[in-house]
C-alpha cells in the first residue's frame, strides 16, 4: 500500500544509484537547521539528516556567506532559526560531479509524517493525482487546519483529497524561531498520489497560474520569518 504514494520518495536511493551508474544528472534535496544573528549572518548550521555528508560539507562554506533577513520583534531584527532547504543537481563532468544550485527556500520543515491511506476505490482503478493543501500550524508544530487549495494537477477526486487532509492533520512541523521563541506559520503542502510505477507519475504543480517545480518532501512556507536575500539559482559549486 505504501508504495502507491509517490510523495515520499521511498525509492530515491535506488534511483540515485541508477542515475550515477548511467552517468545521468542526479537531483538532491539538502536541508540544514540554520541559526542566524540579528544581522542575518549564519552562526551555526546542522544538516537535518545524515545522508550525503560529503555534499553537505562541500556546500556549507558557500552557504555561510549567503545573506539572510531575520525575524523581528517590535520591528527590530533579532537572532532567528530556520530550516534552509536547497535543491541541487549533481552533473557528471569528466568522472566527477559538479554541483549546480537550482533554488533555496526557508521556513518550517516536517517533523513527523504519516503517509495517507490510499482510498480503496482509487487504488483499484489506479486513479491518482496531485493534491495541494494549505496547512496552518501552531508554535508547537501541531497542525491546526488543513484544506485543499488550487495548485495540484491533475485533480485526483474528493476521496483522495479527504485522505490527504485526514493524514496531514496528524503531521507535525519544526517551526521557525524568532528571538528564541518558536512561531506559528502556514505552508503549502504538495502530495502526489500514484498507483502506477513512479516512471508514470504525472503530478504537476501550479502557483498563480504558473507551473512550478515542488518537492513533495518539503513544505513551501507562505510567509517565512527568515528570508534568503542571496540569489542562488544557477550557482555552481
Amino acid at each position: 500500500m505504501g508504495r502507491a504514494l509517490a510523495a515520499f520518495g521511498l525509492c530515491f536511493a535506488l534511483a540515485s544509484a541508477a542515475h550515477a551508474a548511467s552517468g545521468k544528472p542526479v537531483d538532491l534535496t539538502m536541508s540544514w537547521n540554520v541559526t542566524l544573528d540579528a544581522t542575518g549572518a549564519v552562526t551555526s548550521m546542522k544538516p537535518t539528516d545524515g545522508l550525503n555528508p560529503g555534499i553537505y560539507q562541500r556546500l556549507e562554506p558557500a552557504v555561510r556567506k549567503w545573506h539572510f533577513t531575520t525575524g523581528k520583534v517590535k520591528g527590530v531584527p533579532v537572532p532567528s532559526e530556520t530550516t534552509l532547504t536547497i535543491h541541487v543537481t549533481m552533473e557528471p563532468v569528466d568522472g566527477f560531479y559538479r554541483v549546480r544550485l537550482r533554488d533555496a527556500t526557508t521556513g518550517a520543515r516536517y517533523a513527523t509524517m504519516t503517509p495517507p491511506k490510499y482510498p480503496d476505490g482509487a487504488l483499484m482503478s489506479k486513479r491518482g493525482g496531485a493534491v495541494m493543501l494549505l496547512v496552518h500550524y501552531d508554535a508547537a508544530g501541531s497542525v491546526t487546519e488543513a484544506k485543499v487549495v488550487d495548485g495540484g494537477v491533475p485533480k485526483p477526486g474528493n476521496d483522495i483529497e479527504r485522505a490527504a487532509i485526514a493524514a496531514v492533520k496528524h503531521w507535525t512541523f519544526t517551526p521557525e524561531s524568532v528571538g528564541g521563541h518558536a512561531i506559528a506559520g502556514s505552508a503549502r503542502v504538495p502530495l502526489c498520489f500514484s498507483a502506477r510505477p513512479e516512471t508514470e507519475n504525472t503530478c504537476r504543480w501550479q502557483i498563480d497560474k504558473s507551473e512550478v517545480s515542488l518537492d513533495t518532501k518539503v513544505p513551501l512556507a507562505m510567509n517565512p520569518a527568515v528570508r534568503l536575500e542571496t540569489e542562488v539559482a544557477g550557482q555552481v559549486l
